[in-house]
């Protein structure tokens, strides 16, 4: 948090030969770094039926800038960013709640060149079982992590490709026990592979999405989706898209539990 403010407050300083001729800090209109869209874990509005079980993932949530600074050849921005996660299960004639997860980040977001941009960010997550699992008699276990991340994206808007990796060091990291000072590694893409004017193939795309746990030696996640993206007039996303993950669960309390499974969803990326 300090590092973001520090960025931050070193480019608001007002250049005595430019501030007249351009405002420095202006309102956000547009994000600068894109929803890593395979993040199973993104930032963002979704809904996905689940096939290896007879439940579904709902989130809700998004990545919401906040103000850009513009100074001299110098672009960044700062947002915030806020989702819930949570598994609903179905069973019959009934359904439950079993687990409620909580990601909060702050960016600062910087355009190092015309293709690459660094992002810094600070967060907190805390993940959760809910009441229906615990009365069905899953042991209560705490779950939360406080961490900075630092990440390097590549675009390529010819090609229409993205590429980002880079790491989080969560300082504070508590289940059963205290396993603070740990790394996260993160790597992913995303590629819309047909140039031609028809948008309906036009707009299809894939993405992966990959990342290794320090704390269950370094184990993965994986994540690769097969969508369709529609793109309104404010650079909102919608997309539909078919999902296939392999490795660890994703969801704090059931680490580091093996989960394969594929699923079919809706996401609205703010």
């Amino acid at each position: 948090m300090k590092i973001i403010l520090l960025l931050a407050l070193q480019f608001l300083e007002p250049d005595s030969k430019d501030s007249s001729k351009q405002e420095i800090i202006t309102l956000a209109t547009e994000k600068l770094v894109p929803v890593f869209t395979a993040d199973t874990r993104a930032h963002r509005m979704s809904f996905q039926k689940n096939y290896d079980e007879n439940s579904y993932t709902a989130s809700m949530g998004g990545i919401f800038p906040i103000i850009d600074i513009n100074k001299n050849k110098f672009k960044g921005q700062l947002s915030a960013a806020g989702s819930t996660y949570l598994t609903l299960l179905r069973q019959s004639n009934s359904g439950s709640v079993v687990n409620t997860d909580f990601f909060a980040d702050l960016f600062f977001d910087m355009q190092v060149s015309s293709k690459w941009a660094i992002r810094l960010g600070t967060g907190h997550t805390s993940q959760h079982l809910s009441d229906d699992a615990i009365i069905a008699g899953k042991p209560f276990r705490n779950y939360a992590k406080d961490y900075h991340q630092a990440m390097a994206i590549f675009r390529n808007p010819k090609y229409r490709l993205i590429r980002y990796f880079g790491l989080s060091y969560i300082y504070n990291y508590k289940t059963s026990s205290d396993i603070s000072n740990k790394v996260l590694i993160q790597a992913g893409f995303e590629e819309q592979p047909f140039k031609v004017s028809r948008a309906y193939l036009r707009n299809i795309y894939f993405a992966g999405d990959i990342k290794f746990r320090q704390e269950i030696e370094y184990k993965s996640t994986i994540n690769f989706q097969l969508g369709y993206r529609i793109t309104n007039s404010e650079k909102r996303i919608f997309r539909f898209a078919y999902d296939y993950t392999i490795g660890v669960e994703e969801r704090g309390y059931f680490q580091p539990l093996q989960r394969n499974f594929s699923h079919l969803g809706i996401y609205f990326d703010f």
